[in-house]
């Protein structure tokens, strides 16, 4: 009975500890973003603002301001960016989990290793190489040719998650529907789909949020400000001689509230989808 309070009350410590490591910086943001500039290094270190400004917002909502087009132009692009990521991403990424799920081909057991080795091998080693390519070609600073490697540094994470789910389904389930006479089309359509829908779900969250909050790949690879995405712009509110830091707060709360939303929304697809596609049955 001891032991099983003392846990209960490790528990109890260690869920505050997250939540103070976790929300503690959110909270922090969130009241800067309502302090006055000439405020913020006068305060007494209260985290609560002695009066609520709401003028960075309200520069942030002005049509007329630089910070509105600035900060709105990067979450249309890190949009269009993610867009492009899981439209691309979680087809490819699903078909090719399909098959090597489904199938037993020559060389499969080499290409399921490659793409797990794939999954360690930092982005920072391979961005000055895509760099090179990119410069040569003409396609930096190009929204679309950079949302195509958040697609490939998504699609090895994402395959493998979804290879391990569509293999833990019974072999006895395609079986049936191949003897009541189902063609490959419909099987994948009718049976693996629908099946499919708590791993799609995860993996389409999981690549919205990790395309949202990307930020070495969009800064070698994009200069002007017309395609930087929101994790960027808060830079340009940093100048030589003036930081706007109650500006940096506005913006970031709003670099973190769409995937906040969704990952709150969305956490039992998330939990389950990882769950059962991150080890093999």
């Amino acid at each position: 009975m001891k032991t099983t309070r003392k846990n209960q009350i490790l528990y109890v410590l260690a869920v505050i500890l997250f939540l103070i490591l976790t929300l503690g910086p959110l909270l922090w943001l969130l009241s800067l973003s309502l302090t006055e500039e000439t405020s913020i290094l006068t305060r007494d270190g209260g985290i609560v603002p002695a009066h609520i400004y709401g003028g960075n917002y309200a520069r942030l909502f002005d049509p007329a301001s630089k910070e509105h087009a600035l900060v709105f132009g990067a979450l249309k692009n890190s949009l269009f960016a993610v867009l492009m990521t899981l439209g691309l991403g979680l087809p490819i990424s699903y078909l090719s989990a399909y098959a090597y799920a489904r199938y037993r081909f020559k060389g499969r057991r080499f290409l399921l290793t490659a793409l797990l080795i794939s999954m360690v091998i930092p982005v920072f080693t391979t961005i000055i190489p895509i760099y090179a390519v990119y410069a040569r070609f003409g396609l930096l600073d190009k929204l679309f040719f950079t949302a195509l490697i958040y697609v490939s540094s998504l699609l090895p994470v994402n395959t493998w998650m979804m290879t391990n789910y569509l293999e833990q389904i019974p072999g006895e389930l395609w079986e049936a529907a191949r003897v009541d006479g189902c063609s490959e089309r419909q099987i994948f359509f009718k049976l693996a789909l629908p099946l499919s829908k708590p791993i799609l779900a995860a993996s389409a969250l999981m690549i919205v949020l990790m395309a949202w909050n990307q930020y070495q790949i969009p800064l070698i690879l994009t200069s002007s400000p017309a395609h930087k995405p929101i994790t960027l712009v808060l830079s340009d509110f940093v100048g030589r001689d003036v930081i706007s830091v109650g500006m940096i707060a506005a913006s970031g709360i709003f670099a973190v509230l769409p995937p906040a939303l969704l990952a709150v929304i969305f956490r039992k697809f998330l939990v389950q989808g990882i769950l059962r596609g991150s080890v093999k049955g």
